[in-house]
C-alpha cells in the first residue's frame, strides 16, 4: 500500500486492495512521509473503513485536526475497557470518545460544566462501562489538569454502551435504560425498600431486565409455555405476583405491550430473590 495523504503523523489515508478509501492508524506511520510514499505494515496497528464519501471527508476532517493526546487517551481508555472491564467493544468508538475529549475539555477550559441526566442509569445499569468512563477521567486529570465530575464518566460510558450495540440496538437504548429504571422504581415502591445495587442478585436482575426490555423493543416476545410454573410461583409468592402485576398493567398502559406468563414468571422469581435479602 502507498500513501495518498498524510493526516497526522499517526495517521495516513490509503487505499485497501478493492480500491476503496481507508485510513491507517499507527504510531509514527505519518512521521516525515509523502503522498506515494510506501507503508510498512508493521506500522499499521488499526485500519478505518469509511462506509461513504461523506464519512470519507468527515474521517479525514476529524483525524487531520485532532490533537495526539485524545487519541492517546482513547486508546488507553479501550485497552481498559477490553482487558480490564472485558467489553467486547468495535475499533470505531476511538472515533466518537476522541470527539467527546476533546470536546469536554475544552468545554471545561471554558467553565461550561454539562450534567448527564441518565447519571444515575449508567452508572447503575452499565458498571462497567461506567468503570472505563471514569477512567477516562483520571486520564484526563493527569495529562490537562483538569478534574471533571462523573456526569462526564457517564457520557464517555454511553459511548461503549453504543460501541457493543447492533444499529437497531443504539436506537432502543435510552427507551431500554428507561425502563429498566421504571421497573426497579415499581418493585421498590411495592416493597418500600431500596434495593441493594451491590449485590449478586441485583446485578442479575438488571441483567434479566436488559434482555427482557431488548427483546420488547424489538417486538420479539418469549414463547409463553410455562403456565404450571406460573401457577406455582404466584401461590408461593403472592407478594411478587402483586407487583409484577402493576409491573404488567404499567407496560401495557405506557408501552402498550402485553407480557405473557413466562414473561412475568421470570420476573417474579428475580424480584422474589431481590427482594428476600
Amino acid at each position: 500500500m502507498v500513501i495518498e495523504k498524510v493526516l497526522n503523523n499517526n495517521m495516513v489515508v490509503s487505499r485497501n486492495p478493492e480500491g476503496k478509501e481507508i485510513i491507517l492508524q499507527g504510531k509514527g506511520i505519518g512521521f516525515n512521509k509523502r503522498k506515494r510514499d510506501s507503508i510498512v505494515s508493521t506500522q499499521v496497528e488499526r485500519i478505518f473503513t469509511p462506509n461513504d464519501k461523506n464519512e470519507i471527508k468527515r474521517f479525514q476532517d476529524f483525524f487531520a485536526k485532532l490533537p495526539e493526546e485524545y487519541w492517546e487517551i482513547a486508546e488507553q481508555m479501550t485497552h481498559y475497557a477490553r482487558e480490564v472491564c472485558e467489553l467486547k467493544v468495535s475499533e470505531r468508538v476511538l472515533i466518537p470518545i476522541c470527539d467527546h475529549l476533546a470536546g469536554a475539555v475544552e468545554r471545561y477550559q471554558s467553565g461550561a460544566v454539562l450534567k448527564n441526566p441518565m447519571l444515575w442509569e449508567v452508572k447503575h445499569l452499565y458498571p462497567k462501562e461506567y468503570q472505563v468512563g471514569c477512567r477516562g477521567l483520571e486520564l484526563v486529570k493527569k495529562r490537562f489538569h483538569i478534574q471533571m465530575e462523573p456526569d462526564e464518566a457517564a457520557f464517555l460510558a454511553f459511548h461503549y454502551v453504543c460501541s457493543q450495540l447492533g444499529d437497531s440496538q443504539v436506537e432502543n437504548l435510552e427507551a431500554i435504560t428507561r425502563l429498566i429504571k421504571e421497573i426497579t422504581q415499581i418493585v421498590e415502591a411495592c416493597y418500600q425498600i431500596r434495593m441493594d445495587e451491590e449485590s449478586w442478585d441485583y446485578q442479575r436482575f438488571i441483567t434479566h431486565l436488559k434482555f427482557f426490555a431488548k427483546r420488547m423493543f424489538e417486538g420479539k416476545q418469549c414463547a409463553g409455555s410455562e403456565d404450571e410454573w406460573f401457577h406455582l410461583i404466584k401461590e408461593k409468592y403472592p407478594q411478587s405476583y402483586k407487583c409484577i402485576v402493576k409491573i404488567a398493567d404499567f407496560i401495557h398502559d405506557v408501552y402498550h405491550y402485553e407480557l405473557n406468563r413466562e414473561e412475568m414468571l421470570y420476573l417474579m422469581i428475580h424480584i422474589e430473590k431481590i427482594t428476600r435479602q
